[in-house]
């Protein structure tokens, strides 16, 4: 019998490759979006089968039924609570997307599902702010109605998708508060008023466009610049499934992005499967920070090449994203 690897305390070794505060953000690899009651149940199922390997948003806005605001921010309300009565109160529970700022029921959606009696969601998505004002507002907002319920408040995510949040997107992300940015392709290419082409909206254009080249590369540069997760626009081919990983691959491969929305749950093993890394990549890490801890973290070399504390931080975020830890 072989003998078993031994385990990296990746915990621990966070505290060697980085000073404190300088962690980057992690995040699952895929967001599914689910608007409505039976949609959240098919994902809830699928998170059953596959694990922690993707997170769910109750989606209050563009996902869900018009005319109902009332009913569908006591939908997530309740849904968050049952979420905790059944995975207990340490799981990391669903995301809930939010109106924008500029719509008068953002305050009702933070009212309802930001209560106290309400579990806090894992985090809040904020679609179509304008410019930096309104992130920091919605901020501030979100802020003064957990002081109200004793609580914390949960991070904020920011779909760039306008013009004045694309100028001004290294500010969302230097935000405190501010643990992702996403990427809106829709509503980005229909405020060109028709000088993107439709092509753009599905691939390979929207990977060859220069306008939303820009666009893509301008977000996921941010993130990174800020320690936060950069994450990839939908894949429209919901009857194509496998079209949302070749997607999410050439999103990780060409522009740098972590993570990558679903909108339709046969999307999301492909998501996965694209973004997390490959087993061989996960036992090179392993020999790697397994031959660095050996060493005290100082420099080595293995099959001719060198290795320290920089290339240790970039096989520390492989395995991290492997192991299914977020917080």
């Amino acid at each position: 019998m072989g003998q078993k690897k031994p385990t990296l305390d990746l915990e621990h070794i966070s505290t060697i490759l980085y000073s404190e505060g300088q962690l980057p953000s992690h995040l699952p690899v895929c967001d599914h979006y689910a608007g409505k009651p039976k949609f959240f149940e098919k994902a809830l199922t699928l998170q059953a089968e596959l694990g922690a390997c993707f997170d769910i948003t109750l989606d209050l806005e563009d996902g869900a039924e018009v005319g109902q605001p009332q009913v569908m921010a006591q939908w997530a309300a309740q849904s968050l609570k049952e979420y905790e009565q059944l995975h207990g109160a340490e799981a990391r529970r669903p995301g809930v997307r939010l109106h924008p700022v500029a719509d008068g029921h953002f305050e009702l959606d933070i009212q309802t599902v930001l209560q106290e009696n309400v579990p806090t969601p894992a985090f809040l998505m904020l679609p179509k702010p304008e410019k930096l004002a309104d992130v920091q507002w919605a901020l501030e907002r979100i802020g003064e109605q957990c002081n109200k319920a004793n609580k914390p408040a949960p991070p904020l995510h920011v779909l760039i998708e306008t013009h004045g949040a694309l100028a001004d997107v290294h500010a969302i992300a230097g935000l405190p508060g501010v643990e992702s940015l996403s990427f809106g392709l829709m509503d980005f290419v229909s405020g060109h008023r028709g000088a993107i082409p439709k092509s753009a909206l599905n691939s390979p254009g929207q990977f060859e466009t220069p306008l939303v080249r820009r666009a893509k590369l301008e977000i996921s540069a941010a993130c990174h610049r800020f320690g936060k997760v950069p994450s990839h626009n939908v894949s429209r081919q919901i009857f194509q499934p496998e079209q949302a990983g070749a997607d999410a691959a050439r999103a990780k491969k060409d522009f740098g992005y972590l993570r990558m929305w679903s909108i339709h749950p046969a999307q999301i093993v492909h998501i996965v499967s694209a973004l997390l890394p490959t087993a061989a990549e996960v036992d090179e890490a392993t020999l790697v920070l397994q031959e660095a801890e050996k060493a005290n973290w100082g420099p080595i070399q293995m099959k001719g090449e060198l290795h320290d504390r920089a290339s240790y931080r970039y096989f520390f975020e492989v395995l991290r994203s492997r192991a299914n830890k977020w917080g």
